[in-house]
């Protein structure tokens, strides 16, 4: 009797941490989410996986836009400045395809190169790139600040919570970047020497 009900505790606790696939964030100045009253704010619960979309040329409407997309802290969300050992999450350098590159907000993290989230606070996903080539490297300013693309993801809230409170720290909080994978059509930045491949954030 002990054994069925630990086994039924387990299958609740693994369906309710399975999590949803919340609707992709497509990068690019079409998305009129980024010019919504209030920002382009996402309310991610622990377990949901989110993808980080830049569209190839056929959907992105003809206009290639290159951008490096950065994890950061509210600070600098407010600034559109990448501090300088960035969260580099997403590299938009390939007008040919679709790349993407998938978050999953979860607490403790089995991989040594993920990302863990707390309940609470907000995180920010930001873009100092100016849309070309020449811009990709910008360090500040870019479309985050001439195209409001920023994306607030208050982890664990609910919309008409009220912001979370600034907490030290309440930025990227990973023990490092995680590493390429050429396989999938984006970069990230090189992890230490060593390191495996990872094509998610978790």
């Amino acid at each position: 009797m002990a054994g069925r009900c630990a086994a039924l505790l387990v299958a609740v606790l693994g369906a309710g941490a399975a999590g949803l696939s919340l609707e992709p964030v497509v990068w690019h100045t079409g998305n009129r989410r980024f010019l919504a009253a209030g920002g382009y704010v996402l309310y991610p619960q622990i377990g949901d996986r989110l993808d980080l979309v830049c569209p190839g040329v056929g959907r992105g409407g003809g206009v290639y836009e290159y951008y490096k997309l950065y994890l950061v802290g509210g600070a600098q969300a407010r600034r559109c400045q990448v501090p300088p050992a960035p969260t580099l999450l997403l590299t938009c350098d390939r007008p040919q395809r679709d790349v993407r590159f998938t978050i999953k907000f979860q607490e403790f993290s089995p991989n040594l190169w993920g990302h863990e989230f707390r309940r609470l606070h907000d995180y920010y996903i930001i873009t100092t790139s100016d849309g070309t080539p020449e811009g990709l490297e910008n360090r500040q300013g870019g479309a985050c600040l001439t195209r409001a693309m920023r994306v607030t993801l208050r982890v664990g809230q609910r919309p008409g919570s009220g912001p979370a409170p600034e907490q030290e720290g309440a930025g990227p909080a990973n023990r490092t970047s995680p590493p390429p994978d050429p396989g999938h059509g984006w970069r990230v930045a090189p992890p230490p020497h060593g390191a495996g491949p990872a094509d998610t954030l978790s």
